[in-house]
């Protein structure tokens, strides 16, 4: 199997986008050419509230979803190292 090749992708994120938002739910709805992904908390004693909206193009959303499997399956196999966070310092 060829080896896959990576590249390193420099991001800019703002604050407010880099806390993220909490989700304990997901709801997959699709049209004819996309993929929405709603993000959504659902805590007790509150209505459910989607806290984002993602739309993917059908091939962006096979690619994440093949990426997330491999994730997964290293997570689960346990060779998936996490990253260092922002504020600690690396190993």
């Amino acid at each position: 199997m060829p080896e896959e090749k990576q590249t390193k992708l420099e991001l800019n994120i703002d604050a407010e986008t880099a806390r993220g938002r909490y989700a304990n739910l997901t709801v997959v709805s699709h049209g004819r050419e996309e993929v929405v992904l709603d993000f959504v908390a659902n805590l007790p004693h509150h209505k459910p509230q989607v806290v984002s909206r993602i739309v993917l193009q059908i091939h962006q959303a096979e690619a994440l979803a093949k990426t997330l499997r491999t994730t997964l399956d290293r997570r689960k196999a346990g060779t998936l190292t996490p990253p260092a966070r922002s504020d600690e310092e690396p190993n």
